[in-house]
This record gives structure tokens, C-alpha cells and sequence, in this order.
């Protein structure tokens, strides 16, 4: 790595701000701004400064996939990898009361009692990551041999994170999410290998500084009426709002159709069945239940999985 990240160390996620920041930095996060328009190809650019263990990014995205799965056609997403866990010598939070990777557990479980998004925290007393540097180098190697599935391999990685507590920075697991996607493994390899994927997760950490963002996630949206900052985990409403606003997109309505949400989400969380679906908890878990959905604990909550449809 350059010397333009030789500072990062570990980041801490804040329950009040609901936002991981970077380490080393207490300025306050970029505030809410319309200031210019956007891209004019009448797409939204939505620039997500994420990192895959960031637990405030998982807390989002009941809010970000209900945003991206309704209006995709009007949205250019990129991610930027921000680095959020170089490692963890010499780093000490003594305000969360973190100084060591079983710290972060209980903090995660915090997380999610406020929030209602499940988290499975165990990864940090099993088997604790090291560092989320080598799945931001995965991501940035997918990103290059094949963009159309970043999203979906930093979803990959998220779900195998907080919902199954496995530790996404083995080599095995990176590798093994690759051949899911259907991808060429041999060509990622090399792009590993060669040092190519760790040049453009590099780029990343020099974006993240120039774009001003001190913490996770931090989402830019740039469109034909306006540009906006936002920062933490907000609700569904807000994030649909402000879209709307830098859009000016007509507002569309909730995914009504149980099957279509089942297909646009695949696995998925109780909470973020019910953000697509603007259905209550409580009902959408009762109609997954009666659809044959399979459910599995994940933290204090569930994790869905729709039946395949050549089921009966």
C-alpha cells in the first residue's frame, strides 16, 4: 500500500450516528447538501463509500436494497472501498470499549437491538478478522474482471458476514464466493496474484479521502436536480426521499407481489422484506412462512430464503 494509507489502523462504528468512521479522524462527517447537479445522462450516480465488514453498511441495507431493487433503471451505482481495518495493532477505542477483536461483538449486538437488522456476531470470538483490506482487494479484483457482480459479491460477502458469522477475509471464502458467481477463477487469481486488484483497491483509499468521507457509509447522490451528502444507517423513508428529491424521479410503489420480492431479493432479512415490501415484520415473516420460504437464526433474527419455484 502508499503512503496515503499508511494511517489506517481499524475503524469503530458510533450507535449515535449510526456510521463506522475511519481511524484517527473525530471531524464530523460530511452533512446533507444540494449544491449542483449531477451527471447528465438523466441516470442518479450514487457513489457508496462502504466497507464489507462495516456493520452500520449492513444496518443500511434494508433501506439501500428496497431503493436500488424498485428503481434500478434510474440509478448508476459505484462503490468505493474505504478501508476500514488495516488491523488491529496498537488500536484501542477506550469510548466503545474496544481494544481487542472479541470487544467488537458486543457492539455489534448493539447494533442490532437498536436498529432490528440481525447481525451474527460470533465470527468475533471464533474465528476474528484480521483485516477487511483482503475482501475490499476480492471486490476490487471482481470489479475488475467482471463489474456487472460487484454488487453482488459484496452482498455475498455481507450475508456470509451477518448472517452466518464466518470470517471473510480467508482466502478460501473469497475465492469460493468467486466460483459461485460463475466467474473465472484463474483470471481472478492472477489479479491477486499480480498486484492488480491491490493497485485499485488503492485507488479506493485515495477516493475516499478526496471525496471527504470520514466514515461509513457515506452515500453521494448526483442527479439531474441537485447533489446530496448522507451519512449512517438511515431509514427507508429518508433514503427514498432524498432520491426523489435529486432525481426527480416520480415515486413508485412498494413491491406488492410476494414473488416479485423473493426475486428481486433472494436471501434477505425479515427487515428488509419488509422495507421492499412496505409490509410490517410481523406480516411479512407470516407470508414468507406461507410462500414455503425457509428461514435460518441469524443473531437474534432470521434470515430468509425463498423456495425455488420448481417446487411444490
Amino acid at each position: 500500500m502508499s503512503q496515503t494509507d499508511q494511517s489506517l489502523a481499524a475503524g469503530v462504528c458510533d450507535l449515535e450516528s449510526g456510521a463506522c468512521a475511519l481511524p484517527g479522524d473525530s471531524a464530523a462527517l460530511p452533512g446533507a447538501a444540494a449544491d449542483r447537479p449531477g451527471p447528465g445522462t438523466g441516470l442518479t450516480r450514487i457513489t457508496y463509500v462502504t466497507d464489507p465488514i462495516c456493520s452500520a453498511c449492513w444496518i443500511l441495507e434494508p433501506a439501500w436494497r428496497s431503493l436500488t431493487e424498485r428503481y434500478r433503471d434510474l440509478i448508476d451505482v459505484r462503490h468505493v472501498y474505504g478501508g476500514l481495518l488495516r488491523g488491529w495493532q496498537g488500536f484501542h477505542d477506550e469510548g466503545n470499549g474496544i481494544r481487542r477483536p472479541e470487544d467488537v461483538a458486543h457492539h455489534w449486538d448493539e447494533f442490532a437491538e437498536i436498529s432490528g437488522q440481525p447481525i451474527n456476531s460470533s465470527v468475533w470470538r471464533s474465528d476474528p478478522i484480521d483485516s477487511s483490506y483482503p475482501p475490499s482487494i476480492a471486490l476490487a479484483a471482481v470489479r475488475l474482471l467482471a463489474p456487472e457482480h460487484e454488487e453482488a459479491y459484496l452482498r455475498r460477502l455481507r450475508e456470509e458476514l451477518f448472517l452466518d458469522g464466518r470470517n471473510i477475509a480467508a482466502p478460501e471464502l473469497l475465492e469460493a464466493l468467486v466460483v459461485e458467481l460463475g466467474l473465472d477463477v484463474a483470471s481472478y487469481r492472477r489479479l491477486i496474484d499480480n498486484g492488480e486488484a491491490a493497485f485499485e483497491f488503492e485507488r479506493d483509499l485515495v477516493r475516499t479521502h478526496e471525496l471527504g468521507a470520514r466514515g461509513f457509509p457515506t452515500l453521494i447522490l448526483e442527479g439531474p436536480d441537485g447533489r446530496v451528502v448522507l451519512h449512517g444507517w438511515i431509514q427507508p423513508e429518508r433514503l427514498e426521499n432524498t432520491f426523489l428529491t435529486v432525481s426527480g424521479a416520480t415515486r413508485r410503489p412498494a413491491v406488492s407481489s410476494l414473488d416479485e420480492a423473493t426475486d428481486r431479493l433472494g436471501t434477505g432479512t425479515s427487515l428488509e422484506y419488509a422495507a421492499l415490501t412496505g409490509h410490517s415484520v410481523t406480516d411479512v415473516e407470516g407470508l414468507l412462512t406461507r410462500a414455503g420460504a425457509t428461514s435460518r437464526p441469524a443473531g437474534k433474527g432470521k434470515a430468509w430464503s425463498p423456495r425455488p419455484r420448481n417446487q411444490h
